[in-house]
């Protein structure tokens, strides 16, 4: 019983000593995007607009297409979505878009954690 003791002290002591891995908080300008028009037709711009507010604000994934022409899936904040919320409205037009990101199977995410137009 005591050697139990004795490892669980270890290894709490052990995680304790590795440093929290944070994500960097990041900004990116670009497109907000329905990424369901996006990637089967390309659709996007001031022509789309009014589409895609209506598939986002339906459920339709966002994106963001950088001014680099990469696209990042966008995801809310489990803290406060209401960054998230707010670029529904955005959608086909022009945003800075603050977060966290995250990559996991070749997938860019950034959880939202700030949003204003940028037209």
């Amino acid at each position: 019983m005591k050697s139990m003791w004795r490892v669980a002290v270890v290894v709490a002591l052990s995680l304790a000593a590795i440093p929290a891995l944070h994500a960097e908080e990041m900004t990116w300008t670009g497109e907000v995007l329905d990424l369901a028009c996006y990637a089967a037709q390309g659709a996007k711009g001031a022509d789309h607009a009014g589409c895609a507010k209506t598939c986002v604000k339906g459920g339709q994934p966002m994106g963001l297409l950088t001014e680099d022409g990469s696209v990042l899936l966008l995801a809310a904040n489990h803290q406060d979505g209401a960054p998230y919320e707010a670029l529904k409205d955005m959608a086909g037009g022009m945003a800075e878009v603050t977060g966290e990101m995250s990559e996991r199977g070749g997938v860019k995410v950034v959880s939202v954690t700030g949003s204003k137009s940028a037209s």
